[in-house]
């Protein structure tokens, strides 16, 4: 009769051959670790419903692969450190113990939540939240990873994701001949993750060093009934993600902007920049802000987005003439936020005259009565949001094409416009919008990237407004 160590052993034998019917797992588990052991699949996604057994393979996949390949180096990521403590590290140990692996094999340091092993191989825990102080996520440049897997990515950011691909293959991946790997797990999601995995595998536009697995609690052949029965309770949007695993159920009845629009705010070429209507919109960064943004469109195509550092006062204004001479604008056709700004960039004294200053809170601009299909002022709370509900309709509709961004710009800004929502009602009957602090609280950040959008339908309405004949003066408003 084989001792416990010798069946180890021999599953570890049979794991590096590729046969993974003695792990105990469900189909779809199997094939995961099939595609991860192959050379052709880089990045795998195995998402969908909850309690699809994502986690349980996750480990199973690092579990083998310690054993297996002596002094390899792996990670989980997930966006809190403390997650992993809770959760993973738990789902990790049950695995173990699944497999009876003695506790003498390996040790765990709770302080930097790693796992190390008896062989010299590693598995560390990686914290993926975005910090104001390394938005690029540099303190994982010098990492090094035979390979990898990011957990609940649903929370994890791009950049993050971006980064992480560069560090692994790096850790005795030619002497065990072991593909670079990046697994990553999640619930259905409307972001980088819908983009660049879920959406091309529906339409057979996927690449083929990519990969998405669909994965649903049926599919889970070791799932608790219990549990099974507890997601049969779900209602709305919950049941359709979390039970149905379905990444098109979109169900907020607040959201103002249709999320496919947005999607489509990045492809709509047929629009053509203007050339005769040209905008700059400043979004300045000076008490607070994580960056100073500024957008330049030609009619309604974003032609460039600038965004730096909050700075003070002179490279801002420096900032603003340089673009504002190479594209040509003139000064009235300069908005900006008037928040802790208006002394500097623009009005009497200011640095660009002319320039005009927008205050989100004072009252909305008036229609011309006489124009057909023209917002009524009355309907909103202030300026602002009349000017979020007009963006609203003009991206739903079609009428913006942000050119040229990139996949990180795209996640933001994304984002940043799904949180153009319905406010609380005041009881006056006037239409609102959700709070920026509110905003703040649920992503992280200020919209400032969406504020560029908003801000710039200020034009729109205020063109609009402009009785037949005679020209209207100019309007300042507060944000």
């Amino acid at each position: 009769m084989l001792t416990n160590e010798e069946i180890i052993q021999a599953k570890a034998e049979c794991y590096q051959a590729g046969i993974f019917d003695v792990l105990d797992l469900s189909p779809k588990q199997e094939q995961a670790l099939q595609n991860l052991r192959n050379s052709l699949v880089k990045e795998l996604l195995f998402g969908g419903a909850a309690s699809g057994g994502k986690s349980f393979v996750g480990c199973e996949w690092i579990l083998w692969n310690c054993i297996a390949f002596p002094g390899t180096k792996w990670f989980v990521g997930r966006k809190h450190l403390s997650q992993i403590r809770e959760s993973t590290v738990h789902t990790f140990r049950k695995v173990c113990e699944k497999h009876q692996i003695p506790k003498a094999w390996y040790h765990y340091n709770d302080t930097v939540v790693k796992f190390t092993f008896a062989n010299g191989s590693e598995f560390k825990g990686l914290e993926l939240m975005q910090k104001p102080g390394d938005k690029d996520f540099d303190s994982l440049g010098s990492t090094e990873f035979t390979g990898g897997w990011i957990e609940e990515a649903a929370h994890v950011p791009f950049r993050a994701y971006e980064v992480l691909k560069s560090r692994i293959g790096r850790w005795r991946n030619d002497e065990f001949g072991i593909p670079a790997k990046l697994f990553i797990t999640c619930n259905p999601s409307r972001n980088w993750l819908y983009s660049l995995f879920y959406k091309p595998s529906i339409s057979g536009t996927l690449p083929p060093e990519r990969l998405f697995i669909r994965a649903l609690v049926s599919d889970n052949t070791h799932v608790e009934s219990g549990y099974r029965a507890q997601l049969e309770t779900l209602t709305g949007e919950l049941r359709q993600r979390l039970l149905l695993g379905n990444w098109d159920y979109v169900d907020d009845p607040l959201a103002l902007i249709e999320y496919d629009a947005i999607q489509d705010l990045y492809e709509n070429n047929y629009l053509r920049p203007n050339p005769d209507r040209k905008r700059m919109v400043c979004d300045i960064a000076l008490h607070g802000s994580d960056l100073f943004r500024i957008g330049i469109f030609y009619g309604n195509v974003l032609v460039e987005h600038v965004a730096m550092e909050k700075s003070g006062g002179k490279e801002v204004v420096n900032l603003i003439k340089t673009l504002q001479v190479k594209h040509q604008i003139r000064a009235t056709h300069i908005l900006y936020d008037a928040d802790g700004a208006g002394g500097f960039v623009g009005q009497r004294g200011g640095f660009i005259p002319g320039a005009i200053p927008f205050h989100g809170g004072g009252a909305p601009i008036k229609s011309d009565t006489r124009l057909k299909n023209v917002l009524e002022s009355t309907k909103y709370q202030n300026l602002k949001a009349q000017c979020g509900y007009s963006l609203a309709e003009a991206i739903n509709a079609g009428q913006y094409w942000a050119k040229g961004l990139t996949e990180t710009e795209r996640e933001v800004l994304s984002e940043e416009l799904s949180e153009i929502k319905r406010g609380s009602d005041l009881g006056d009957g006037k239409l609102t919008l959700k709070k920026k602090e509110d905003i703040r609280t649920d992503i992280g950040r200020s919209p400032d990237f969406s504020d560029l959008f908003l801000m710039h339908r200020y034009f729109e309405l205020l063109e609009n407004a402009k009785p037949q004949g005679r020209e209207r003066p100019i309007h300042t408003v507060n944000f």
